[in-house]
């Protein structure tokens, strides 16, 4: 899988196709942009949790089983680079799709993104066409 700021462009309405649902974790230290997200994607027919820190994600992904986490890079306590990596480590998440949020999308955040184990780099705020389209072309690595 590669690394993208931008996803294919894909239309429920136009397919007739019905979007896949998943279990997403949302975090963000900003609880504003968290719920944000969440109530979003809530809509489209997720189901979801949130976590404010990397700490809490990290135990909460355990019990949750997220097919999906989206993560904010810059947090305080433990960075989104660092909660990517240990969660990386846990057997239940090995099917997971990581999902960088980050407020730069220059080559070398990028890159320093894939090597944390990110799958898509997104660039704050939430382009929510992206994400749809990111969660409409993956097979989410056979999850469940």
């Amino acid at each position: 899988m590669e690394i993208t700021q931008a996803a294919i462009s894909f239309d429920e309405e136009s397919t007739g196709e019905k979007l896949p649902h998943y279990r997403i974790l949302v975090v963000d230290d900003n609880e504003a942009c968290a719920l944000t997200a969440m109530w979003t994607l809530e809509m489209l027919g997720h189901t979801l949790q949130m976590a404010l820190d990397g700490p809490t994600a990290i135990e909460l992904a355990k019990s949750f089983h997220p097919e999906v986490v989206i993560l904010d890079i810059g947090m305080p306590v433990m960075t989104g680079y660092e909660v990517c990596q240990i969660m990386h480590k846990e057997p239940v998440l090995q099917n997971t799709i990581f999902i960088a949020l980050i407020g730069w999308g220059n080559k070398e955040h990028m890159e320093r993104s894939k090597e944390a184990g990110f799958d898509y780099h997104l660039v704050k705020p939430l382009d929510m066409e992206a994400l749809e389209n990111i969660l409409s072309v993956q097979d989410i690595k056979n999850a469940g």
